[in-house]
């Protein structure tokens, strides 16, 4: 990434720093001399943590992430990768990011819920027209003032969003085509209330299950069918216990990359300049390699015997648009919605 992109970067993510540490990170950053030879012998531990299985398209990132690091640090950040859940369901991986004891999170749109929940439309089903709408959301003043929130109560910064690939209904042996065939279906969803809300409207019996028990509820039989991207329920090998993918695609969500708030203060600013440059490249990667790979994970589903269903979208759509904005919007931040579809 040329520098001139990565000084607008680390401007946006210094917000504040004192103004001389501001203008001390970008000259230090744009330094083409190689990491300080006071450095310590003994490498600095880097922990990035998230839930999703290590098959994953976003856990290569990951890799891709860690191996830069290493590399271009000349071995004084040593990156450990904890995927899986192996730290902790979601919510406690992200509280570990607050306790300083992750410096890194690949975090699901859930933590919107949790800690600025004036956010949560952008989890609205059908609300976003392809990636290029959420990348313009994203840079703009509502990406802004999500970044600033978030830090204020959490301290977390969120640097980055990775893409998901649209989101799915799968089941174990009902094909549903309309909402009319979700009455009572037995259906998990994370737990994130917007999410609740728009599969009861849409007349499903929800329960919330972390990502990490999912495959065995769906095995026992605790729930019937759960929604995911194809990269989650191939990762996760939800299809091994699922038959059906009906094509709702319902959700255009995203993953966010977050530091926690002692980075600024534990790195230094080469090694600052070293870590968001391999976010960026990482995030490059990731966001270009989605499109190719879920046409992949369509092909190994199908493989696999998985059978894909055509589904009429309009219908879920309307009853989403007729039910959910009159729930959430006296907690959204005002006029959002508005302000999202009025983005061209």
């Amino acid at each position: 990434m040329e520098n001139n992109v990565l000084v607008s970067k680390l401007l946006r993510v210094s917000i504040g720093l004192p103004i001389v540490a501001a203008v001390g990170l970008i000259i230090g950053g744009c330094s083409n001399d190689s990491v300080s030879e006071s450095a310590a012998a003994k490498p600095k531990v880097f922990r990035v943590a998230h839930v999703y299985g290590p098959n994953e398209l976003l856990h290569k990132a990951v890799e891709r992430f860690a191996e830069q690091v290493e590399n271009d640090s000349n071995g004084n950040i040593a990156v450990r990768l904890y995927p899986a859940g192996q730290l902790g369901k979601e919510r406690e991986t992200f509280e570990g990011l607050r306790l300083y004891s992750i410096d890194m999170m690949i975090a699901g749109s859930s933590i919107f819920g949790w800690y600025i929940p004036e956010y949560t439309v952008i989890d609205t089903p059908f609300l976003f027209r392809d990636y290029d709408h959420i990348r313009k959301v994203w840079n703009g003043e509502i990406g802004d003032d999500m970044r600033t929130l978030m830090k204020k109560r959490t301290g977390a910064e969120m640097l980055e969003i990775w893409f998901r690939g649209p989101r799915y209904l799968t089941t174990s042996s009902k094909i549903v085509r309309s909402p009319a065939d979700l009455a009572g279906f037995k259906l998990r969803v994370p737990e994130f209330e917007i999410y609740v809300k728009a599969w009861q409207a849409l007349g499903a019996n929800v329960t919330p299950i972390p990502v990490t028990d999912l495959f065995m509820a769906l095995k026992l039989g605790v729930v019937e069918g759960q929604e995911n991207p194809l990269a989650t329920i191939y990762g996760n090998n939800l299809h091994e216990v699922q038959r059906y993918i009906m094509r709702t695609e319902h959700l255009l969500g995203i993953f966010i990359v977050c530091v926690d708030q002692s980075f600024r203060q534990r790195f230094t600013q080469q090694e600052q300049w070293i870590i968001l440059k391999a976010v960026e490249d990482a995030t490059d990667w990731y966001n270009t390699e989605l499109l190719a790979a879920e046409k992949e994970y369509e092909h190994l589903l199908i493989q696999f015997g998985t059978e894909f269903i055509d589904v009429d979208k309009e219908a879920f759509s309307i009853v989403i648009r007729e039910n959910i904005p009159p729930l959430f919007e006296n907690r959204w931040a005002p006029d959002i919605l508005k302000q999202i579809n009025d983005i061209p």
